[in-house]
């Protein structure tokens, strides 16, 4: 695996992490000490993070390097395509649900199932279509 390469996964892992947190740019540059330009540049892969900069990070996702390099998934892959709108929701749930209890975690089970018992198509809008209006 060439540099270029692992720069743009470790970006995309860091997009990943900061957007499941429904984390801005801005905040996560300013946790880090950094610019929002340049936390643009790592995420877009077109700068390395140093080892000093992916330890803040590891510490303010509360995860690890490896989940840096690796992902959530645990797979050092890099698609083609854009990170799928799926995949981020489902980073977005995982983390809101990360922290909740036994009995919550059983309601929240139960919704889910009782949704997809449902069997219809709900639609989520986008912050940003709301803006369009």
């Amino acid at each position: 695996m060439n540099k270029q390469k692992l720069r743009t996964i470790i970006g995309m892992n860091i997009r990943n992490e900061r957007m499941a947190r429904n984390m801005s740019m801005d905040e996560l540059a300013e946790l880090l000490e950094l610019s929002s330009g340049f936390v643009g540049l790592i995420e877009r892969g077109k700068r390395g993070a140093t080892s000093l900069t992916l330890h803040k990070l590891a510490d303010v996702f509360g995860t690890t390097v490896d989940n840096i390099f690796y992902g959530a998934e645990g797979s050092l892959s890099l698609r083609e395509e854009p990170e799928s709108r799926t995949k981020t929701m489902r980073a977005k749930v995982s983390s809101l649900i990360a922290d909740l209890t036994e009995p919550e975690m059983e309601f929240v089970i139960r919704i889910i199932k009782g949704i997809k018992r449902m069997n219809h198509t709900i639609v989520i809008r986008d912050d940003e279509e709301d803006d369009d209006e």
